[in-house]
C-alpha cells in the first residue's frame, strides 16, 4: 500500500501560501488519479487541483484555512 502526501503546490512564481477554498471529495472517498479533488485559491483566483494518484483521500486540512507552500493537506491512500 503507498501513501501519496498532498501538500500545497506553488502554483505561482510568487506564491507564499494558498487557500483551501473547498474540498470538491468529501474524506475517506475514492479518487481516481487526475480528478479534480480541491480548489486553491491563490492571488483572488482559483486553480483546481488534481489527484496526483488512485485511492482513497484523506482530509488533513480544512476548507477555508490557509497553508505555506509545501504545507501537507491531504494523503491518498493507494489499494
Amino acid at each position: 500500500m503507498t501513501t501519496v502526501v498532498l501538500k500545497i503546490p506553488k502554483a505561482a512564481v510568487s506564491m507564499q501560501t494558498g487557500t483551501v477554498e473547498r474540498w470538491l471529495v468529501e474524506d475517506g472517498a475514492r479518487v481516481t488519479r487526475g480528478q479534480p479533488i480541491y480548489n486553491l485559491e491563490i492571488e483572488k483566483s482559483l486553480v483546481e487541483v488534481e489527484a496526483p494518484a488512485s485511492g482513497i483521500l484523506r482530509h488533513k486540512a480544512a476548507a477555508g484555512e490557509s497553508f505555506a507552500v509545501g504545507e501537507v493537506i491531504g494523503e491518498i491512500i493507494g489499494e
